[in-house]
């Protein structure tokens, strides 16, 4: 049976529904870090490399970007440039928390959205630290928690049927550090902790509007969504997934206008 914390499991549905709002965050945090023509670039938990696509986007293109990820079915999705949409790239298996990269190589290392999925977040940022060169940058990103009534709604079902105690302590297992991270000013607290001398912060909305069928697509990749799948097992999570829809169909209507609020956080190794 695979394992459904594991994001190989939902390589070839990934950019289909997440892809655009990381997009959105990514082409904010290229804009306060933008790559030099001589700097070397890494971007940690790089998944099916969008933030590497729109930094190759960039006037200025790097001399070297390396992609790293401990999903290899995240990895070969950005390797084979999710439809031809990467230039070139180094792609790397590798723990946040062990980079295999020698001290002091790299200019600008990106990981957004990927602290929260790591347990030892202390020890990824002080490998960040290792390898990045004096005076190097970082960028980082979080969510903020959901505050539109579409992801209430979700819950409030599903609490109906999945322990929501039971719920939250298998999803810690895949982002212990969501709840953290989503509150204002953790990741620069995070990297002065660790160092660094934030250069800018930014807080956005980026817009999630979808139908019910995408919105339920959404919640059923989420983590949330996978280990609910995952304990009622295909059947029953089928008929509960059309309900759930239903459901919110009947109290929303067809289409759902929202947002999601990112934070955005670049530093300096000092």
């Amino acid at each position: 049976m695979s394992d459904w914390r594991s994001y190989d499991n939902i390589a070839e549905r990934y950019d289909l529904v997440w892809s655009a709002r990381f997009e959105a965050v990514a082409r904010h945090m290229s804009s306060f870090v933008p790559p030099g023509s001589d700097d070397r670039v890494l971007d940690i938990g790089t998944g099916t490399g969008i933030v590497l696509k729109v930094l190759a986007e960039r006037p200025t293109r790097a001399a070297l970007m390396v992609g790293c990820d401990r999903s290899a079915g995240m990895l070969a999705r950005a390797r084979t440039g999710a439809g031809k949409r990467l230039p070139p790239v180094q792609m790397v298996a590798a723990e946040a928390t062990a980079l295999p990269f020698a001290e002091q190589s790299f200019d600008l290392v990106t990981a957004s959205f990927v602290l929260s999925h790591v347990p030892g977040y202390p020890t990824a940022l002080a490998e960040i630290s290792r390898i990045l060169k004096a005076s190097g940058r970082i960028a980082v990103s979080s969510w903020a928690p959901p505050s539109d009534p579409y992801n209430a709604a979700w819950d409030e079902y599903l609490a109906g049927i999945i322990d929501p105690v039971e719920a939250r302590r298998a999803v810690a297992q895949v982002i212990p550090w969501e709840e953290h991270f989503s509150q204002e000013g953790a990741l620069q607290s995070a990297l002065r902790r660790a160092g660094f001398a934030a250069t800018a912060a930014a807080t956005i909305d980026v817009d999630c509007d979808s139908t019910v069928d995408e919105f339920v697509e959404d919640r059923q990749l989420s983590s949330g969504g996978r280990w609910a799948r995952h304990e009622l097992g295909e059947e029953p999570w089928t008929r509960v997934r059309a309900a759930l829809g239903e459901r919110l169909r009947a109290r929303f209507g067809p289409c759902l206008r929202y947002h999601r609020r990112a934070f955005i956080v670049t530093a300096r190794k000092t």
